[in-house]
C-alpha cells in the first residue's frame, strides 16, 4: 500500500529529464556525500535519480536496528525511485501523510530557480519498524542535490535518523524549511488524509469488507453494478492498492474505515 506514489512518479516524469544531457559525475558526487553522511552519522541515506527510476542507499548502524540488514555500512542499488527497504517498515498512517509531504515539497520546488530547489528541505518524524517488529521514532529530511542543466529536479537526498523524542504524536510533524532565509512553513495532513476517499467510496469498501458482492451493493444503495465497480476501481487507484482485500487492509490500517 502507497498513497500518492503515481502523482510522485507523475512530477518526476513533467520533468522530461530524458531530453537534457546529464553529467554522471553528479552522481557519483551525491552517492560520496549520502555515504559520508551515513558513515558519520550511522544513520541511513538515500539518493534518488530522478532520471532513472534509481536509488541508491547507504545505512550505518541505524540500518542494523531497523532489520534492514545484519552488519552496518550498508550500499544497495534499487531499481525504483523508492527506497522500499525503508518505506516498507512505516506504519501505514505516517507513509501517508510522508507521500503527501513529499508530493507537497517537490510541487512547491518545481516551479522555483534551480538556485533555490536545493535552499530548500523537507522535515518530518515518522514511525519506522525496528528489528524486534517494534515502532521507533526516526527525523527525515528530504532535499534536492543537485537540478539538471536546465534547472529540472534531478537528484535528491532522503535522510532518516534516530530521534532524540521518541514520545508518539499526532501526525509527522511535517514542514518545509529554507535554511537560507530562516522561512518555515508548517503543514498538516489530517484533514486530507481523511478524505482520500469519498464518504461512498468508504461506504462502499465498508460493504465489500463484510462480504457483500457488487449486485447486493448495487441494490442496498439504487446505483447500478456498473457504478460500484467504478468505485471499487476508483478505492484500488486511490490507495494504490492491487484488489480489494488490500484496499481494505490499507483502509483499516489508515484509520479511515
Amino acid at each position: 500500500m502507497d498513497v500518492l506514489r503515481k502523482e510522485l512518479n507523475q512530477i518526476y516524469s513533467s520533468q522530461h529529464l530524458e531530453n537534457e544531457h546529464l553529467d554522471n559525475e553528479k552522481i557519483e558526487i551525491c552517492k560520496k556525500i549520502a555515504d559520508n553522511v551515513a558513515s558519520v552519522t550511522n544513520a541511513c541515506c538515500v539518493i534518488t535519480d530522478a532520471s532513472r527510476d534509481y536509488c541508491y542507499l547507504f545505512g550505518g548502524e541505524l540500518a542494523c536496528l531497523m532489520g534492514i540488514v545484519d552488519t552496518p555500512h550498508l550500499y544497495k542499488e534499487i531499481c525504483s525511485s523508492d527506497e522500499d527497504l525503508i518505506y516498507n517498515r512505516l506504519h501505514p498512517e505516517d507513509l501517508v501523510e510522508k507521500r503527501m509531504l513529499e508530493y507537497e515539497f517537490f510541487k512547491f520546488v518545481d516551479v522555483l530557480p534551480a538556485e533555490d530547489k536545493i535552499r530548500y528541505k523537507a522535515t518530518c518524524r515518522i514511525r519506522v519498524k525496528d528489528k524486534e517488529g517494534r515502532y521507533m521514532i526516526l527525523d527525515n529530511s528530504t532535499q534536492i542535490l543537485k537540478t539538471s542543466p536546465s534547472g529540472k529536479i534531478w537528484l535528491i537526498l532522503c535522510c532518516y535518523d534516530l530521534s532524540p523524542l521518541q514520545d508518539i504524536q499526532a501526525g509527522i510533524n511535517a514542514h518545509i524549511k529554507n535554511n537560507h532565509t530562516g522561512k518555515i512553513t508548517s503543514l498538516s495532513f489530517s484533514d486530507k488524509k481523511n478524505h482520500i476517499l469519498t464518504e461512498r467510496e468508504k461506504e462502499i469498501l465498508l460493504l465489500i469488507k463484510e462480504g457483500k458482492p457488487s449486485k447486493q451493493i448495487a441494490d442496498m444503495l439504487g446505483i447500478s453494478i456498473h457504478t460500484v465497480n467504478r468505485h471499487r476501481q476508483n478505492i484500488i487507484e486511490r490507495l494504490s492498492v492491487g484488489n480489494s482485500v488490500e484496499a481494505i487492509m490499507a483502509a483499516t490500517s489508515m484509520g479511515l474505515l
